[in-house]
């Protein structure tokens, strides 16, 4: 067996379909936001809370990841994609939660930073680095290619979306 993850796992969900209901709900209060003026990102918060996406998900939300470049305008393709993902987690967030939850105790996060909610922290290179020694893992630039992956080569932390996106990639998400 390879221990290489077949692209088509990680194509299933860069690439899923979006339910036509979802996507038709999503569309609908998308519309009430963009009929007079461009949909921007003041307005991400209560087209959030319409759609019926979690609060303590919706805030962990970047905002600069769901505009178009430059802007503060939201481009509906990013918003769609985004807000469909956040479903999944929510529905997979058993599983999401604990394995986020086990990653911030081997980093010493959990015990570090005690008063922060686990959604709420985020994970270094530095604290993927100690999982890895702890497991006996030496493969630096791995660390480094799951970051990049993770943050899509945008910053060096990730954050409990970020780790939810890996674990769809994976295939570990139920749709």
């Amino acid at each position: 067996m390879s221990d290489k993850l077949p692209y088509e796992t990680v194509k299933r969900f860069t690439e899923a379909k979006i339910p036509q209901d979802i996507e038709d709900s999503i569309l609908d209060v998308y519309a009430n936001y963009s009929i007079d003026h461009d949909m921007t990102t003041d307005d991400l918060p209560s087209f959030f809370n319409e759609v019926g996406v979690p609060p303590d998900l919706s805030k962990l939300v970047r905002n600069d990841e769901l505009v178009i470049e430059g802007t503060n305008i939201v481009d509906f393709q990013e918003l769609l994609r985004c807000t469909y993902n956040i479903f999944l987690y929510a529905k997979n967030e058993v599983v999401i939660t604990g394995l986020w939850k086990r990653l911030l105790e081997e980093s010493g996060r959990s015990s570090q930073f005690p008063n922060v909610t686990y959604m709420n922290h985020i994970i270094s290179v530095k604290d993927l680095q100690k999982v890895a020694n702890s497991v006996g893992f030496a493969d630096q630039a791995a660390l480094i290619n799951m970051m990049s992956c993770a943050t899509h080569g945008k910053r060096v932390f990730m954050t409990y979306l970020d780790f939810a996106e890996i674990l769809g990639k994976l295939g570990l998400l139920k749709r």
